[in-house]
């Protein structure tokens, strides 16, 4: 399936902002706690949230200025990359479900693995050593680097 280049990015643009206003309602609920100054625990999502509206509508304006002959055709991913992006969603749900009651290590190394394999990727030597390494690596920095805590 084929979709114009300025109609993908007013959706995409429109998709974003809607995902914005998302964001911005669940981010209304992090409490400050007795941190009286702009970077408190909200300081991060509120930015990005700026960030990604500011690009949205960067697209959007550019898709409503863009003349519709200079638009090009764009290739809609077919299935199986659609089943591959919905499984991706899916194991990071799962991720950020298992964090906390199952703990860092063993659910980083298990999303690792299955996200590469979701990938493509199949060489076994990448699939087992790249996600320990990483993720010790990602842990030994936080926990004893910059002591911060870990489930």
């Amino acid at each position: 399936m084929i979709l114009r280049e300025r109609k993908a990015d007013l959706w995409i643009g429109c998709g974003l902002l809607a995902f914005c206003g998302f964001a911005s309602w669940r981010t209304t609920f992090i409490k400050q706690g007795f941190n009286p100054g702009a970077a408190g625990p909200s300081f991060v999502p509120w930015l990005t949230i700026a960030l990604i509206g500011m690009l949205s509508l960067v697209l959007i304006v550019r898709a409503l200025r863009m003349e519709n002959e200079a638009a090009a055709n764009i290739a809609i991913p077919g299935r199986r990359v659609l089943l591959a992006m919905a499984g991706f969603t899916f194991l990071m749900i799962g991720y950020a479900a298992s964090f906390m009651p199952i703990g860092y290590l063993p659910s980083t190394l298990a999303t690792f693995i299955l996200g590469l394999l979701l990938l493509g990727e199949r060489n076994w030597l990448i699939i087992v050593l790249f996600p320990v390494g990483m993720t010790l690596a990602i842990y030994y920095g936080f926990t004893k680097l910059l002591s911060v805590w870990l489930p």
